[in-house]
C-alpha cells in the first residue's frame, strides 16, 4: 500500500488568512500587537494618500534571515507557541502563526524591510500569487540582504516630523512594512474612527514604554500621536478586583460620590451610618475578602475557578443629576466632568495588555454592553433611592478592564480576532463580573436610601408636602358631611391645610421646575454645542497643526533668509486660520453666554446675519455658502437668544455634513425669514441630496431622538440623531411646529419650515 500526502491548494491558505482576520481594523490591529511583541517601544501607522500607499512599522527586535524562513513563510508557525515571555518580559499575544495573513487583508504587494543587530534583510510578495492554480509550495517569495537604512526605505515620503521621528526613534532594529495596491479606502473617516479604537487597543499604564502613532503626509507628531488618556477618571465609585488560581477573591470599593462639607458629623450621626462609614466617606476602601465560589454560587452548588487568576477595575461615572438631587444626596460637583466614555465607555478585556476586541467598544453594538447591563436595567428601573426596588446601573454610567491572560486557556480567543470563543468559562466571567457590579449598586443604594430618608425628616417643605398628601386621604365620608352640618362641628377642618404651609409647598415646586426647564434649555445647547464640534474635531486638529506650522515658516523665513514677503504670506495665511477658529468661538463658546440665557425681545433678522456670518468663515474651505433672504425691517421676537442658536446650528451642522460630501460647484443654504401677524416664519433649505429614501414617506421620523441615517464607508450608522430632536424641542417650548412636508422624491435638497407663534410674549415688538 503507498503511502501519499496531503498538500495544499495555494488559494486555500488565502482564504485561512481572509477568515482568520476578516476586517481592514482587525488586519491593522494584529499587525500593531506584533510590534508590541517585537518588544517595541515605537509603532507607526503611515498612509500616504497622494500615493496610496500605507506603511506600517516599529522598532523592535526584528527578523534574522532564519526566523523569516524559519517562521514567517510556515504557515501555522510561531516561535511563541514555546517561549511567549520576551526580553523584555512582555506577554507575546500571537500564537497561532497567521498573523501575518493581516498583510494580505489589507494589499496586494507587500515589501517588508527587517533589521537585526547582525543583518538586514528586504521581503517581497505578492499575495495574488496566491490565487494562481498551483500547490502552496509553488509560490514564492522575495528574500535579499540590503545595506538601505530605514530612511532610505522611506524616501518617498515627505512628512518632516514623520522622517525626524523615524530617524530618532529607528537606529538598528525594526521592521517597516511598505504596503501597495490596497484593498480599501483610506478616508479621512476611516483615519479618524481607527484612531479612536487605536486609543483603547492597550491600557493607559503601558502608555510610558509603548506609543503608537498614525500619520498621513499632512500630520505632525502631536496630532499623530494616539493619545491615551493616563489622567485618573473622574468616578463616582471605583471598584477594584482581582481572582487568584485557587479562587480567592479581592474587592475593594471606593465611595467618591458624596461631599458632606461641614456638615459631616450631623449627616453620618443621623442619617445613621456606621464608624465605618465614615472611614468609607474619607477615602478608605470598603475591603472585601471572599472567594470566586462564593460569588457566582447557586443554591448549594460550589462552583470552582476554571478561568485562572485574572483582574480589573470598574468605574461608575454619572454625567448629569438635577439641583435637587444634588442638595438630596449630597453629591460632588459634576459640571466639568469629562465624559470618558468616547474614548473608554464600556467594559473591555486586555489580554496580555491588549484589548480583545469587540467587548466595550462602539456603543452603537450590541458587544458594548456584552453584559446585558441596559436589559437588566429595563428588568429593574427602581431610582436609587427606592425603598423596595433594586437599583440598576445603565450601560453607559459605567467603564472599566479586565485583565486576562494567554495563560487563562478556557478562555481562548476566536479565530477570526473577534472575541473570545463562548466557553462555559466566558460565560462564569460575565456572572462573576455582574456579581461585583452588584455590590457596588447595593453599596450605593444603601447610601442613597439613608441620606434620601434624612432629607424628607429635616426638610421643611417635604414635611408638608407630607402633611399635604396626609389631609387629602382624609376626606370625610358623606354621612360624615352630614353629621358635620347638623352638630356644627369641625369635622370638615380635620382634612384643611394650612395655607402658608401650602404656598410655600406649591413655591417649591415652581422653583423647582424653573431650574429643570433652565436645566433642559441649557443642556440643549451644550448638546448642539457638542454635535457641531464633534462634526469638526479632525478639522481641528489639521487647522491647529497649519496654524503652528505658518508661524514657524514665517520666523524661518525671517531668521534665515530675512524674506519678508514669505514671512507676512505665511502669517497672512495663519491670520485667516485665526480667524476661522475666532468664528468658531463665537458659535459655539459664545452659545453660553449668560446674555443669551435671558428671555427678551431680540432683533431675530440682525442675530441671524451675525450668527451666518460668523458660520460663512468656518465653512468657507468646504465651499459652501449661505444664502439669505430678510426683509428689510427688522424682526423682533420674544425668546431666550441661545435657543435660535440650537436651532440654526443643529440645521447648518446636517446641512454642513450633507454638502462636505457633494462633489457640485455650487453648494449653498438658504435661510429666509418672514414676519406675519401672529408669527414668524423660519424657512431654511440647502441644495444637498436631501432626505435619505427611508424618511421620504415620514419625514417626521427624522425629528426622533437617535434617528439618523448618516453612515461610515462600512455602511454603519454614526450619526448621533440628536440634532433635529434638539431642534424639535426647542420649537415646541415656543408652541411652534416644523413642516417638513415639502421634502419630496422630486424636491432637491432639504427643506424645513419653522413656525414660531408671537402669541404669549412677554411686552410688545418694539
Amino acid at each position: 500500500m503507498a503511502k501519499v500526502s496531503f498538500n495544499v491548494d495555494a488559494y486555500t491558505a488565502r482564504l485561512i488568512g481572509r477568515e482568520n482576520v476578516a476586517k481592514l481594523d482587525g488586519a491593522v490591529f494584529e499587525l500593531v500587537k506584533n510590534t508590541y511583541d517585537a518588544d517595541a517601544s515605537v509603532c507607526f501607522i503611515y498612509y500616504d494618500d497622494e500615493k496610496e500607499i500605507l506603511y506600517i512599522g516599529d522598532n523592535g527586535t526584528g527578523m534574522t534571515p532564519d526566523t523569516i524562513l524559519k517562521y514567517w513563510m510556515t504557515i501555522g508557525s510561531s516561535d511563541k507557541k514555546v517561549s511567549f515571555v520576551s526580553k523584555k518580559g512582555r506577554i507575546q499575544t500571537g500564537a497561532k502563526g497567521i498573523g501575518r495573513f493581516a498583510l494580505d487583508r489589507i494589499a496586494d504587494q507587500c515589501v517588508m524591510l527587517t533589521s537585526t543587530e547582525n543583518s538586514r534583510v528586504i521581503w517581497t510578495v505578492d499575495w495574488r500569487d496566491f490565487e494562481k492554480e498551483g500547490n502552496i509550495t509553488e509560490i514564492t517569495a522575495d528574500l535579499e540582504e540590503t545595506s538601505i537604512s530605514f530612511l532610505d526605505f522611506l524616501s518617498d515620503v515627505f512628512n518632516a516630523e514623520f522622517k525626524e521621528m523615524v530617524k530618532t526613534k529607528f537606529i538598528d532594529k525594526g521592521t517597516i512594512f511598505k504596503l501597495s495596491l490596497l484593498r480599501d479606502k483610506w478616508s479621512t473617516e476611516r483615519l479618524s474612527s481607527m484612531k479612536n479604537e487605536l486609543s483603547t487597543l492597550i491600557p493607559p499604564e503601558l502608555s510610558s514604554i509603548f506609543s503608537i502613532y498614525l500619520f498621513d503626509n499632512g500630520t505632525g507628531i502631536d496630532v499623530a500621536s494616539v493619545l491615551i488618556n493616563t489622567d485618573a477618571f473622574s468616578f463616582d465609585y471605583k471598584v477594584n478586583f482581582s481572582v487568584e488560581q485557587d479562587g480567592v477573591a479581592k474587592i475593594d470599593i471606593w465611595r467618591n460620590e458624596f461631599d458632606f462639607g461641614n456638615k459631616f458629623d450631623h449627616i453620618i450621626i443621623n442619617a445613621g451610618f456606621t464608624s465605618e462609614d465614615r472611614a468609607y466617606f474619607t477615602g478608605a476602601p470598603i475591603r472585601l475578602n471572599t472567594s470566586f465560589s462564593e460569588l457566582i454560587t447557586k443554591e448549594q452548588d460550589k462552583i470552582k475557578n476554571t478561568i485562572g487568576s485574572f483582574s480589573g477595575s470598574l468605574y461608575f461615572s454619572k454625567l448629569q443629576a438635577t439641583a435637587d438631587d444634588m442638595k438630596r444626596f449630597y453629591y460632588k460637583d459634576i459640571i466639568t466632568r469629562r465624559n470618558n466614555l468616547g474614548a473608554f465607555g464600556g467594559i473591555k478585556i486586555y489580554r496580555d495588555q491588549f484589548r480583545v476586541r469587540p467587548y466595550g467598544g462602539d456603543s452603537r453594538t450590541s458587544n458594548f454592553d456584552w453584559l446585558q447591563l441596559s436589559s437588566r436595567k429595563d428588568r429593574s428601573p427602581a431610582g436609587v433611592a427606592n425603598r423596595t426596588g433594586a437599583w440598576r446601573v445603565r450601560s453607559d454610567q459605567i467603564l472599566g478592564s479586565v485583565h486576562i491572560s494567554r495563560i487563562n486557556t478556557t478562555l481562548p480567543d476566536q479565530a477570526n480576532r473577534e472575541g473570545i470563543v463562548e466557553t462555559p468559562e466566558f460565560r462564569l466571567l460575565r456572572e462573576f463580573l455582574l456579581s461585583i457590579i452588584q455590590m457596588f449598586e447595593r453599596d450605593r443604594q444603601y447610601v442613597c436610601r439613608k441620606l434620601d430618608a434624612l432629607y424628607e425628616n429635616e426638610s421643611e417643605v417635604e414635611k408638608y408636602q407630607k402633611e399635604i398628601k396626609e389631609k387629602a386621604l382624609m376626606k370625610p365620608t358623606q354621612e360624615e358631611k352630614a353629621q358635620d352640618i347638623k352638630a356644627n362641628s369641625n369635622v370638615m377642618n380635620i382634612a384643611s391645610v394650612d395655607a402658608g404651609k401650602a404656598q410655600m409647598v406649591i413655591e417649591a415646586k415652581e422653583a423647582a421646575i424653573r431650574d429643570l426647564e433652565d436645566e433642559n434649555r441649557l443642556l440643549r445647547i451644550l448638546a448642539t454645542t457638542g454635535i457641531a464640534t464633534n462634526s469638526y474635531i479632525h478639522e481641528f486638529r489639521e487647522q491647529t497643526h497649519r496654524l503652528s506650522m505658518k508661524i514657524i515658516m514665517a520666523k524661518e523665513a525671517l531668521e534665515f533668509d530675512y524674506d519678508q514677503e514669505e514671512a507676512l504670506r505665511q502669517l497672512t495665511t495663519a491670520d485667516q486660520i485665526r480667524n476661522s477658529f475666532t468664528s468658531w468661538f463665537r458659535i459655539t463658546v459664545e452659545s453660553v453666554r449668560r446674555d443669551k440665557r435671558s428671555l427678551k425681545n431680540i432683533d431675530l433678522k440682525a442675530f441671524i446675519i451675525r450668527l451666518c456670518n460668523a458660520w460663512e468663515q468656518v465653512l468657507s474651505g468646504k465651499e459652501i455658502k449661505i444664502s439669505l433672504d430678510l426683509p428689510d425691517e427688522p424682526v423682533y421676537y420674544r425668546c431666550f437668544p441661545y435657543e435660535i442658536d440650537i436651532i440654526l446650528n443643529n440645521l447648518i451642522t446636517n446641512s454642513t455634513a450633507i454638502l462636505g460630501e457633494s462633489k457640485s460647484n455650487n453648494k449653498t443654504i438658504y435661510i429666509t425669514i418672514r414676519s406675519k401677524s401672529n408669527s414668524v416664519v423660519l424657512e431654511y433649505a440647502d441644495n444637498g441630496h436631501g432626505l435619505a429614501t427611508a424618511y421620504i414617506k415620514n419625514p417626521e421620523l427624522i425629528l426622533e431622538p437617535f434617528e439618523t441615517s448618516k453612515m461610515n464607508e462600512q455602511g454603519e450608522l454614526i450619526g448621533t440623531g440628536m440634532g433635529m430632536w434638539l431642534v424639535k424641542r426647542t420649537v415646541s417650548e415656543y408652541n411652534g411646529n416644523i413642516d417638513l412636508s415639502l421634502n419630496t422624491e422630486e424636491s432637491k435638497g432639504f427643506i424645513c419650515v419653522i413656525n414660531l407663534p408671537k402669541k404669549g410674549m412677554e411686552g410688545e415688538n418694539v
